[in-house]
């Protein structure tokens, strides 16, 4: 009954130790993630054009032309 109990501290040990391992690394790689987010985020602000609303008639018309020309082929 002793084998069972002390296997099951050790597993229970164990189990622990690798979540607040794999916990650890999950929230360094999310405020890395978090980082590279802002990063894009300020990069595309800066080098984002202004916006003043949606695309004219005449650019849309343009790329639908240029969409039925040359129409979507599935890959085999």
């Amino acid at each position: 009954m002793n084998i069972v109990i002390l296997l099951l501290l050790i597993f229970f040990i164990l189990t622990t130790v690798i979540g607040l391992v794999f916990m650890n690394r999950l929230i360094k790689l999310q405020k890395e993630n978090n980082e590279l987010l802002k990063n894009m985020l300020e990069d595309k602000s800066s080098d984002h054009k202004s916006n003043d609303g949606p695309m004219p008639h005449t650019e849309l018309e343009k790329f639908k032309t240029q969409f039925m020309q040359n129409p979507y082929q599935p890959p085999k």
